[in-house]
């Protein structure tokens, strides 16, 4: 059965159903049928004549049948009721390329990627002679008022729009350390590509924030919502912080990661309010991802807390990851931790942190890509990345770097005292290999006595899948 064919069942089923509607009419335009793409995005205008996507479609139809002021027009009238719809400006300038207007269709598509950081057309890219990653790059970073968010040439600058800082409305008094917007080009310093393996958390970032801003319609008709909760955990060094650093260059929403030291305050309450604060930004700031490290010091097993003041804080943050369920609370909370055993138990509840996921030591695949990645940017003659793969059984990608970073201080040192440069050798990034212990081992162990102690649950089990799979853990 073709996928129209399937949309079309599921609508006889549900005939009134706009996401499906949408997903039809979107599947028609793909290929090429545009009097019935037209034909459903009007039926969805009669259900609901402010469907701005409807009316984009119709632009889209109308653009591809070669009726370029109509497809302006529509496009325009989308763009009056929601200014920053980056589809309504790509089509704009695609409209204004094809009429031979390049600086317009420039600016529009400018304005596209500043808006949207997933935003990617590859042809219109070409034709134009620039990428969209590259424009965020290089755009301005943003620029906070001091007082006053109405501050600015009284003329809007429709660039820095985009930028107005979030925080100069009450009742914020407290402004976070660590917050992207979706156009700050501070953001893509680090992205996916920069993270060896890994593979299932990323994909499982994808499903819960980055796919349901792309496909709305598609999470609406199976009745999915953006956000949730993601717990990584597993050994020090196996690349979890990495991680969590390149999710900001990869979510096309807001970002805001949270350090201890932003949270913890000595007077009585002040703990509790600071998280309530960082809650209540993300939330109003959604769609937003909200980045806690190390969130086993603020979500401990309340069986083990004496202080009444970290009870609090656990019972704060379990109030706030259940503010996180309503329907218009669009916040992916991603928590890392080298203890999942140490959270409460509450924590591990469906609705809270949905989906934990281990990250184990890289395995061969994913130490190879570390290693392509490591020996980029330094002078090794004649790599093999085959034989340190082999080397390395067992190695975090901390201890993979400390093999790099200290052949090259060796090599250095050499070229220091002879005085000549030379290139670092593989021979020595083998031996530095060979005379190092992976650091993993320590906490494999202390996690195996943990598993023995504990009543099986998720996190111990899949600790304990990996310590009876010795050829996946390459002792």
């Amino acid at each position: 059965m073709s996928s129209l064919q399937a949309i079309r069942d599921a609508i006889l089923q549900s005939p009134d159903n706009i996401s499906l509607l949408l997903l039809y009419s979107r599947a028609c335009l793909e290929q090429l049928q545009l009097d019935d793409a037209r034909e459903s995005f009007e039926r969805v205008l009669e259900l609901d004549p402010h469907q701005t996507d409807a009316h984009l479609g119709i632009a889209r139809v109308l653009f591809l049948q070669g009726e370029t002021s109509g497809a302006a027009v529509r496009a325009e009238r989308v763009l009056q009721q929601e200014p920053e719809n980056a589809p309504a400006h790509l089509l704009l300038s695609r409209v204004y390329l094809s009429e031979g207007d390049r600086p317009k269709a420039i600016e529009h598509f400018d304005r596209a990627a500043l808006i949207d950081g997933t935003m990617s057309d590859p042809a219109l890219e070409r034709e134009l002679g620039r990428s969209a990653r590259d424009v965020r790059r290089t755009s301005p970073a943003p620029i906070i008022p001091e007082s006053g968010a109405n501050e600015g040439p009284e003329d809007g600058d429709q660039a820095q729009d985009i930028f107005d800082d979030p925080f100069d409305d009450p009742p914020y008094d407290w402004r976070p350390e660590t917050f992207y917007t979706p156009g700050d080009p501070n953001r893509f310093g680090t992205t996916f590509a920069d993270v060896g393996g890994m593979e299932e958390l990323k994909e499982e970032i994808r499903l819960k924030i980055i796919y349901p801003l792309q496909f709305p319609d598609l999470y609406k008709a199976y009745g999915k919502r953006t956000g949730g909760g993601i717990l990584i955990y597993g050994p020090p060094g196996c690349g979890k912080t990495l991680m969590l650093r390149a999710v900001a260059g990869e979510v096309p929403c807001n970002f805001l990661s949270v350090g201890l030291h932003e949270i913890f305050d000595p007077y009585f309450g002040s703990t509790e309010r600071n998280l309530h604060q960082i809650f209540e930004t993300a939330r109003t700031n959604s769609p937003c991802v909200l980045v806690f490290d190390d969130i086993d010091s603020l979500a401990q097993d309340r069986r083990n807390v004496r202080e009444s003041q970290l009870r609090n804080l656990v019972n704060q943050f379990l109030h706030e990851m259940d503010g996180m369920r309503g329907e218009n609370q669009r916040v992916l909370v991603i928590g890392a931790t080298n203890q999942p055993w140490s959270l409460d138990p509450a924590f591990r509840r469906p609705g809270r942190f949905d989906q934990a996921i281990f990250i184990p030591p890289p395995d061969a695949a994913a130490r190879a890509q570390i290693i392509t990645l490591l020996a980029k940017d330094k002078p090794i003659s004649n790599l093999d990345v085959e034989a340190l793969v082999e080397a390395t059984a067992g190695f975090s990608g901390a201890d993979l770097k400390w093999v790099f970073d200290r052949a090259a201080e060796m090599t250095l040192s050499a070229a220091i005292h002879s005085g000549q440069p030379v290139p670092i050798a593989m021979d020595l990034l083998i031996s530095v290999a060979r005379s190092h212990a992976p650091s993993t081992h320590s906490w494999f162990e202390g996690a195996h006595e943990q598993a023995q102690q504990t009543t099986p649950d998720a996190y111990t089990t899949e600790v304990r899948k990996f310590l009876n799979a010795p050829s996946q853990r390459e002792p």
